[in-house]
């Protein structure tokens, strides 16, 4: 972001790139922090969310499905439609989903809501990417309840539904139960 002159950076629409407010502001404390206290910062857009603002809202962060295929990722897809939500169901707003892509070890790549109020809910999935965060850590996440937001956890906690009620998790329960009173 640094021009030809040392001293001048070009931050937001003229320094190329994506064209989003919520960008420049990102440039803005990149700058600050090199320019004013000498911190090393650098430009990563691979968490960055983009939102249209359509009846639902369309939101994005990091990879798609076929752009993590196409980048070598082994991918796991994680889909939960918005009708299991009580929000959802209570403010008939059903209409939507949450699709997660998912890395090696359950490592989030990326995320897309379609949804009431999504760009609201993308920034979740923003920060764990940009901390290379595991599935686990927004299945083990504590939402309030009634919200859109509880989608998320509900599509985190189905990467674990097949090892949770398989066949191996109900014969370890099953003997469990027979060493209980």
């Amino acid at each position: 972001m640094r021009t030809g002159n040392r001293r001048v950076f070009a931050i937001g629409d003229v320094a190329g790139g994506p064209q989003f407010t919520h960008v420049a502001g990102y440039h803005a404390g990149i700058v600050i922090r090199r320019a004013l206290f000498g911190l090393p910062a650098r430009v990563d857009y691979a968490a960055l969310p983009w939102v249209t603002y359509a009846d639902p809202e369309l939101a994005h962060v990091g990879l798609t499905e076929a752009a993590a295929r196409d980048a070598g990722h082994a991918v796991t897809v994680l889909a939960e439609p918005l009708a299991g939500n009580d929000r959802a169901q209570a403010e008939r707003t059903t209409e939507g989903l949450i699709k997660a892509v998912l890395g090696r070890r359950g490592r989030v790549l990326g995320v897309t809501i379609v949804a009431p109020r999504a760009g609201e809910m993308i920034a979740l999935w923003g920060l764990a990417i940009q901390k290379r965060l595991g599935i686990g850590a927004i299945a083990a996440s504590l939402p309030p309840y009634p919200t859109m937001g509880e989608i998320s956890k509900r599509a985190a906690g189905g990467h674990y539904t097949p090892r949770l009620y398989g066949e191996r998790a109900r014969r370890l329960v099953g003997l469990v139960q027979r060493w209980l009173p």
